[in-house]
């Protein structure tokens, strides 16, 4: 257990919340490892400030009534269902923020509602973690794929266990299946309604500082020795959906970025500002944005999107170079069809919403 300052954090209000859309299936046994965590019993952490919101979001499925029933009967923390109806993380992130009850939250922790803790005591060091360091805004833990706890592993397991570390490795991005942020700096950011990829763009806003400076990634702490697992794509047929979703998600936020960057210079309102009042007044600002850039760029989908890997790849040592190479060029291919297929679809339809 960390040894640090009790000062300032005793006490601290954490609010949980716990994203889900049709997870009948996962949700019980998230809440079941939610409760082992030992942010519940700790003296430093009052179990009264902490509090647990299931945001189920467009489900249609018996997530809400299994959910209801095991908070019902538990006692290791106070828990309660948000039904939303409309689909959407970014919607239901909006909505778990920005709550009546959230203005004096000390911590969000966010999370989906289909992974497992690694240790009774992640979301603790999280907290913990980013309270003692002042630059950052947010903390994230290492995700892993749960193929990894297998004593048995295939080789396409094991190489795509394989590309995933070499991937991750120095890596800052944020993980929407799980993090940890600050409520001051949270409550200033808001969501574009409809985004596929809401974790990437939360990243921006967060070390741009809404917008207003350049990057600065000390404001993502990586928390390396605390961990949860998630179940990746079981088929390729899933895999290749879930793919073309980030890809559509990535471009949009590339598409608002510039958006933001311009308007933030231009008005010198932040972006977390820009986002509420455009959300509040004009509901559908990012499906213009898309039209009138897709009327003004051809290609569609810029050149760098297809050398992601290959930027990550020459950051490698010789060994792993040598090692990832083939991995890389399948990937690479394998991506250059999917967005391929993605281009086509943007040219059809805005992409919001896509799950």
């Amino acid at each position: 257990m960390d040894q640090i300052s009790h000062d300032g954090i005793k006490g601290c209000s954490v609010s949980i919340g716990i994203f889900a859309h049709n997870e009948e299936k996962n949700i019980l046994s998230t809440l079941l490892s939610l409760a082992s965590q030992d942010i519940f019993n700790l003296p430093l952490f009052e179990t009264s400030n902490i509090k647990v919101l299931v945001l189920a979001n467009g489900c249609t499925d018996a997530t809400v009534e299994i959910a209801t029933d095991y908070l019902a009967r538990q006692s290791a923390f106070d828990g309660q269902v948000i039904e939303i109806k409309r689909a959407g993380k970014s919607h239901a992130w909006n909505q778990f923020v920005h709550r009546p009850e959230s203005l004096s939250r000390d911590y969000f922790i966010c999370l989906d509602s289909d992974i497992k803790f690694g240790s009774t005591a992640v979301l603790s060091t999280l907290v913990r973690r980013l309270h003692d360091d002042g630059q950052a805004y947010l903390a994230v833990d290492v995700a892993k794929k749960d193929t990894q706890l297998k004593a048995r592993k295939t080789l396409f397991e094991r190489l795509s266990l394989l590309f995933s570390g070499f991937m991750r490795q120095g890596s800052t991005a944020v993980a929407g299946s799980l993090y940890c942020a600050k409520g001051d700096i949270l409550r200033r950011v808001y969501m574009p309604e409809g985004l596929p990829v809401e974790d990437g763009f939360l990243r921006a806003m967060l070390v741009t500082d809404l917008f207003t400076r350049p990057d600065n990634t000390g404001r993502i702490l990586v928390v390396d020795d605390v961990c949860h697992y998630f179940t990746p794509e079981s088929s390729l047929r899933s895999l290749f959906r879930h793919e073309e979703r980030l890809l559509i998600g990535t471009f949009i936020n590339s598409i608002i970025y510039g958006y933001l960057w311009r308007q933030v210079a231009e008005t010198k309102i932040d972006a977390g500002s820009l986002v509420a009042c455009n959300n509040r007044d004009q509901p559908n600002w990012v499906e213009g944005l898309i039209n009138s850039y897709r009327e003004t760029h051809d290609p569609l989908i810029p050149r760098h999107f297809y050398h992601k890997y290959w930027k990550r790849w020459v950051t490698f040592n010789l060994w792993a170079k040598v090692l990832t190479f083939p991995v890389i060029i399948l990937a690479s291919v394998i991506k250059y069809f999917l967005l391929k297929k993605v281009e086509q679809r943007l040219l059809r339809e805005s992409g919001l919403g896509y799950w």
